[in-house]
């Protein structure tokens, strides 16, 4: 990759970097061009796309609505419950 182009880059992605950075970043992109060019070449023609790596079914639970929550479950385990609420910490100030 040739010095205009990693300076093109660096100025779109506003990053900074030293001379010999900047030298190998050049050759990390050539090599993962290269390799891009590689997986180019291969022959897909016969070859279906697929949805997911691993042709499998996955389980899925039954989507129905739950009406009831039962709160308890969760405010005994928070650090401070009052009247049903969640107490927090105050992260506003008013000026």
């Amino acid at each position: 990759m040739d010095t205009q182009t990693i300076e093109k880059l660096l100025t779109l992605s506003q990053i900074q970097l030293e001379e010999a950075d900047r030298d190998a970043l050049a050759k990390e992109l050539d090599k993962i061009l290269a390799f891009i060019e590689d997986m180019q070449s291969i022959d897909t023609e016969n070859i279906l796309p697929l949805a997911h790596p691993v042709d499998i079914d996955q389980p899925m639970r039954e989507d129905k609505a739950v009406l009831e929550i039962n709160r308890t479950v969760f405010q005994d385990v928070a650090p401070n419950v009052q009247d049903g609420y969640y107490i927090v910490p105050k992260v506003i100030t008013a000026r």
